[in-house]
């Protein structure tokens, strides 16, 4: 379980610095893919290795699954309730990525875009009974989980997970410089996908609603222009080094990193 867990920190680590990477080339207007996980894929596969790669993002988030599922299932006494629930959806999540990227390397099936997946969602949600209401319930609580994880980066609360003692002073200044960066850039990113739920519920339009790639590019609509989707993007790039580097350095306990 350690094993498969720290892989799947590496398969984590590749995808944040590819969106990223494109995040940065569609600033300066020569991305050939969208910004967000499907256009990873797209990207990753066009290059020299490409379908290792890809094999090894199956394998990697499928071990994250795994690992995510394993921890909800424990009682382990250093593990909350609230730290299983959390583990219990992120392994749910990862499960339907692993699904959606295997099915991508075996059959060419290319995941739907994140606005698509939105829209579709937003849409289905609207048409239910009260569906506005949890429109709203949903984007608050996507975007009060955008905060957290800010607040994570600015508080530096993410080197509890990690062997901060086993490095050299190097490595810790750089592991606080990538995960703070990392942490805040894919909070903003969660921030505004909640804030775009909610234009979609106050307005009744499915439409509003936007996956990374879409807030993405309302990060370069801003007064700021590009160069604050260029900060964004970097920070993404930042958060996948630190994922190699939590998989180096994830503390662990019994044998699986929490």
């Amino acid at each position: 379980m350690e094993t498969a867990a720290r892989l799947g920190f590496v398969a984590r680590g590749i995808t944040y610095i590819v969106v990223g990477v494109i995040g940065v080339m569609l600033a300066l207007g020569i991305a050939r893919h969208e910004p967000e996980r499907a256009g990873a894929l797209e990207a990753i596969a066009t290059k020299p290795l490409g379908y290792l790669l890809l094999w090894i993002l199956v394998i990697g988030f499928g071990a994250l699954a795994v690992w995510r599922l394993v921890q909800a299932a424990s009682g382990r006494a250093y593990r909350s309730g609230r730290d299983r629930l959390f583990a219990l959806g992120a392994g749910i999540g990862y499960a339907i990525i692993f699904f959606s990227t295997l099915m991508f390397v075996v059959h060419g099936r290319a995941p739907a875009s994140g606005d698509a997946t939105a829209r579709d969602l937003t849409a289905r949600i609207l048409s239910l009974s009260g569906g506005r209401v949890i429109l709203v319930l949903i984007g608050l609580a996507i975007a009060a989980a955008g905060i957290v994880t800010t607040l994570r980066g600015l508080r530096i609360e993410f080197v509890e997970d990690l062997r901060m003692g086993w490095m050299r002073r190097s490595t810790q200044d750089m592991v606080v410089l990538l995960g703070r960066v990392g942490y805040i850039a894919r909070g903003l990113v969660v921030i505004g996908i909640g804030i775009a739920a909610l234009y979609a519920a106050a307005d009744y339009n499915p439409a509003d609603a936007k996956g990374v790639d879409g807030v993405l590019r309302e990060f370069a609509q801003t007064v700021f222009g590009p160069w604050l989707l260029i900060l964004v993007a970097l920070g993404l790039v930042a958060f996948g080094v630190f994922s190699f580097l939590e998989a180096r350095w994830r503390r662990t306990y019994g044998g699986i990193p929490v």
